[in-house]
């Protein structure tokens, strides 16, 4: 996070060589050190407030010159201040350690404060070493303030959709208030949902406000632990619905099972790919869902078929066939282009400009390229985009960012700073 140079860790931290933590006062500094930490290492409190999202160049410019387009790492942190900060927090932990206080209160003190030390321990570690935790994610939107309680879960070795990614937050504001028919039912599909922030974003503000007709959404992912998270931050926000939810809205918000790969092959003819499986899909051989959960229990394309009016996919193309396999899933489930409803079905793609996915960006023009060869009639193509400030606060915590001014509240504390590109895609005739 940004944080003033008037908090400066290695400059304002207490020294650690004459400590006393048996003295009150001694506790007492440590106490608002701490605080201070927690402050520059985001422990939010159980909540995070997101501001708008900030717009940054309208990037109209061919994709050939998506080299110049994909950010550089950032370079304003300071190292140093990391190191010291992971030193100060293990070298407190071990005093406490050798701690024995005169009161059985001075006891339980010291012992708060030696686990307020391995929190923010993990903090520096990064996201990843974290945790478990539930927080509450905060919009300020024109029609009203939106509250989404989610759970990051621990981290899986082999699936990252367990925590929430810096493109869920923008995306979820950008597409509320929803562009839709109040008077006519609305069918939204979630891809590589994770934790679930757009789709039960979408659910929320249904509720709030689409009461003259009923509202769908299904938030769907591949890996079993994901998954189970996932069903489990749609109970968070209640529900299914109790009878007085339901007479008020009529939402509906349901896990699934969905794998891009196979509805591919199946539209394309394709037979499986023992390779792609093993390279494109992040579901252990071992690990097998429960089939007595709801959430196991794979979407039906066939029910399915041209039903939704809007899909969402926040942060999840991390391979170069994934915008072709997201097509195909699109052009199974995406409703047709309908004059009449005055609202035309879109495909929403947020996708960070990461260095190391250069490769994954291209698939995404080549993939909805209006101009591809071959599918005569309608096709889904890119009919806008535009590119939005972010941060993401998934890896290593990227130290002590200085410089001067108010803090930006949609910034995670140590988070990357990121810019997030934003596909519209829709139904265009094929250029001839």
């Amino acid at each position: 996070m940004s944080v003033s140079t008037d908090f400066l860790p290695s400059r304002d931290l207490r020294q650690l060589k004459a400590l006393d933590l048996a003295s009150p006062e001694c506790l007492d500094d440590v106490t608002a050190n701490l605080d201070s930490l927690a402050t520059v290492l985001g422990a939010s409190g159980g909540q995070i407030l997101h501001a708008p999202p900030q717009p940054t160049h309208n990037d109209t410019q061919a994709h050939d010159d998506l080299q110049s387009s994909v950010e550089d790492p950032p370079q304003e942190t300071d190292a140093f201040e990391q190191r010291y900060i992971t030193r100060w927090l293990t070298r407190l932990v071990s005093e406490f350690a050798m701690t024995s206080a005169d009161s059985q209160e001075m006891q339980d003190r010291c012992e708060l404060l030696s686990q307020q030390c391995a929190e923010l321990l993990a903090l520096a570690a990064g996201k990843m070493a974290a945790g478990a935790s539930i927080q509450d994610h905060i919009f300020q939107l024109s029609d009203g303030e939106l509250t989404v309680k989610l759970r990051d879960g621990a981290l899986v070795h082999d699936s990252l959709g367990t925590h929430t990614w810096g493109a869920a937050p923008i995306l979820s504001q950008l597409l509320l208030p929803i562009d839709a028919d109040p008077q006519r039912d609305l069918d939204v599909l979630e891809l590589g949902a994770g934790t679930g922030l757009v789709g039960l974003s979408l659910a929320r503000w249904s509720r709030q406000h689409r009461r003259d007709a009923g509202t769908r959404v299904v938030c769907t992912d591949h890996h079993p632990t994901v998954l189970e998270n996932l069903a489990h931050n749609i109970q968070l926000n209640r529900w299914p619905e109790s009878v007085a939810q339901a007479s008020q809205a009529r939402v509906d918000v349901t896990a699934r099972c969905l794998d891009w790969q196979s509805v591919h092959q199946a539209r394309s003819g394709q037979a499986s790919s023992a390779y792609q499986l093993l390279t494109s899909q992040t579901v252990p051989s071992h690990l097998v869902a429960s089939a007595q959960s709801d959430w196991a229990r794979d979407l039906d394309i066939g029910t399915c078929q041209r039903s939704f009016d809007l899909i969402v996919a926040a942060d999840c193309i991390y391979d170069p066939v994934h915008p072709l396999w997201i097509r195909s899933v699109a052009e199974s489930l995406l409703k047709p282009a309908d004059p009449s409803s005055g609202v035309q079905p879109l495909l929403h793609i947020m996708v960070p400009l990461r260095p190391t996915h250069q490769a994954e960006m291209q698939a995404v023009y080549e993939a909805f390229a209006a101009d591809r060869p071959g599918d005569r009639g309608l096709r889904l193509a890119i009919q806008a985009q535009s590119d939005y400030q972010g941060y993401e606060n998934f890896g290593a915590w990227n130290s002590v960012v200085r410089a001067a001014g108010p803090v930006q509240q949609s910034q995670p504390e140590g988070g990357l700073a990121r810019t997030y590109r934003w596909f519209i895609i829709g139904w265009q005739s094929a250029s001839i």
